[in-house]
């Protein structure tokens, strides 16, 4: 409960039901056997009882019938995983001031304009370059600095362009301030968020393109950019100097002061917590890094890399690679106001964070030339229609949609990319010293999910893999598999957990974030923190996919009808497996 940022206030709850598996966008043909734990679980299984759950970002507790278009979840155990889309705009929206926090910039219906009605930008592309070089410019220094000084300078005048303002944004669309009305969800109303899903990204972009450009408009500067923070470059693996000087408007005193001056470590110090191979040096860090990169960036699909889409209730939220893997690594890494959503947007590297997340994106669709959600057979225009409105630098409320966000350079900006992007040629090799003539072909069923996942246990599942792809010796890339992996967790609290693949039991510690069989982590970012943020929550369920289709390849197991799965516990107390399974996704 200490871990915990929210505390939600909750009544104990008997007995822990099966969980029904979501159908989500992949075409599910496998099943699952788990084993491992004990009655000392039980206490976490009563926690977080389905009742008790935040059913795909509802926030509402099936202690009774609650109709969903149709669907009604009851108290019994059959309860239907049914996606009910919302078209998400700002229409069907609504901030809620209550609890100490007061919604940002509140604008009349009537003033709202279309962005697509704004003249598009004119003169050179705005050029956003890495942080970790801008120091060296001096005059452009003097200007951010500045820029950022009259934003604070405006937070006691209530305009919508403060840093307090802008700040409260994010603490309002990701600490459930935001609600989905009953009538467009179709439920009572639900709690709304923009991370654990498709919509992660678009907002993100909205969000610092409009922050970047009230900056501009302050000091008079069209041309200005915010600078983006590179951790994926080596050279860019610690915390900028520009946000480390104390005297500036740029610095945050709440930061964990171990991590300021240190090399970022994107898998949170794997080491005898955990039986990771401890890295020793800054370039073992360095180079896991790299591997976290590299898989986060290197998935076939949309779907793995922007998650599902919102869904209004019934299924869990899914977020994507791009989420999931570095962006809550560094935040996390920070600590202090970057640790938790509710306060993320106080610390003002968080606007250069983010930069990079954007950057990522942009580079997963250009330089990696993959597509994002096409076509309505995949959700995509719902996609593209989803909108919000923001305050822009001349204090006009604008409503966006992901359709005017889709190419940087109709905004108007673009990367400076001076530096070679390593995690490229960083795809991971098999691990050598394992013994493989240990392995067994398979870890018998034990017991049945859920699992209470525990510090100090790992737990051993062997899962089926899909006839299709074990009948052709692999996945495509159009078509490729995934490790879905289905948890309820406290949304308040910092939870982790890493997943290997044919690992012989008993030999995990030879098996590090360079190699082939580490599939990679699922990684929770605390909500709450902020202004009564979080207060209330219920239990939250999502599915994360780990992708599958080159660690299949590279282990040459392409044939193989089972993978060994093992969940390596990191982080929280209050996590649990509700099942794991193989999806082939398209």
């Amino acid at each position: 409960a200490a871990a915990s940022a929210c505390l939600p206030p909750r009544k104990p709850v008997a007995g822990a039901g099966k969980q029904g598996r979501s159908r989500l966008l992949c075409k599910c043909e496998a099943t699952s056997r788990g084993a491992g734990t004990g009655d000392d679980d039980d206490l976490v299984l009563r926690r977080l009882d389905r009742r008790d759950v935040l059913l795909g970002l509802t926030g509402v507790g099936a202690t009774g019938a609650i109709n969903l278009g149709g669907l009604a979840l009851a108290t019994d155990d059959a309860v239907l995983a049914t996606c009910v889309t919302v078209p998400v705009t700002d229409k069907v929206i609504r901030c809620v001031s209550a609890d100490g926090f007061q919604c940002p910039g509140v604008y009349r219906p009537e003033d709202v304009v279309d962005f697509s009605a704004l003249p598009p930008p004119n003169g050179p592309l705005r050029v956003r370059r890495p942080a970790h070089l801008v120091a060296a410019d001096a005059e452009y220094v003097r200007k951010y600095e500045a820029g950022v000084r009259m934003m604070r300078d405006l937070d006691a005048s209530g305009d919508p362009r403060s840093f307090k303002s802008q700040a409260a944004i994010h603490e309002a669309y990701c600490n459930f301030h935001y609600k989905v009305t009953a009538a467009a969800s179709r439920t009572p109303e639900i709690d709304f968020d923009v991370h654990f899903s498709s919509i992660f990204a678009p907002w993100h972009r909205m969000y610092i393109y409009f922050f970047e450009r009230i900056i501009g408009e302050l000091i008079g500067d069209s041309t200005f950019a915010l600078p983006y923070w590179n951790w994926d470059a080596p050279d860019g693996m610690m915390l900028p100097p520009i946000f480390n000087n104390a005297s500036s408007p740029l610095y945050d005193a709440n930061r964990d002061q171990a991590h300021v001056t240190a090399v970022m470590d994107l898998n949170k110090g794997p080491g005898a917590e955990n039986d990771l191979p401890l890295c020793t040096d800054d370039a073992c860090v360095k180079e896991n890094n790299l591997s976290v990169i590299y898989r986060q960036m290197a998935v076939d699909t949309a779907l793995q890399f922007h998650g599902n889409k919102f869904c209004a209730g019934g299924t869990p939220g899914s977020p994507g690679s791009l989420e999931n893997a570095a962006h809550t690594a560094v935040h996390i890494w920070v600590g202090g106001d970057m640790g938790v959503l509710g306060t993320a947007g106080r610390d003002p590297v968080f606007y250069s964070h983010h930069a990079n997340v954007d950057r990522m994106w942009h580079l997963w669709t250009t330089a990696l030339g993959n597509d994002d959600f096409l076509g309505t057979g995949t959700g995509g225009d719902d996609w593209r229609d989803t909108s919000f409105v923001f305050y822009d630098e001349k204090r006009r409320p604008v409503r966006i949609s992901v359709r005017d966000v889709l190419d940087a350079g109709r905004l108007g900006y673009t990367y400076e990319e001076k530096e070679t992007l390593e995690w490229l040629d960083k795809r991971p090799k098999p691990a050598t010293g394992i013994d493989r003539s240990a392995a067994q072909p398979g870890v018998p069923a034990a017991l049945s999910f859920p699992v209470a996942l525990k510090k100090g246990r790992k737990e051993y599942v062997t899962v089926e893999r899909p006839e299709e792809a074990w009948a052709s010796g692999g996945s495509s890339k159009k078509a490729p598999e995934v490790l879905v992996v289905d948890v309820t967790i406290d949304p308040c609290e910092y939870a982790k957990f890493d997943v290997l693949v044919n690992v012989p039991k008993g030999q995990e510690a030879r098996v590090g974030p360079q190699d082939t069989e580490f599939a990679g982590s699922f990684e929770n970012l605390p909500h709450g923190g902020g202004d009564g943020g979080g207060r209330g929550m219920g239990r939250l369920k999502l599915t994360y996919r780990f992708a599958l289709r080159e660690l299949v390849e590279d282990l040459g197991c392409g044939q193989d009808r089972r993978l060994d799965v093992t969940l390596v516990p990191r982080a929280g107390e209050m996590v649990v497996v509700d099942a794991v399974r193989v999806e082939l996704c398209n």
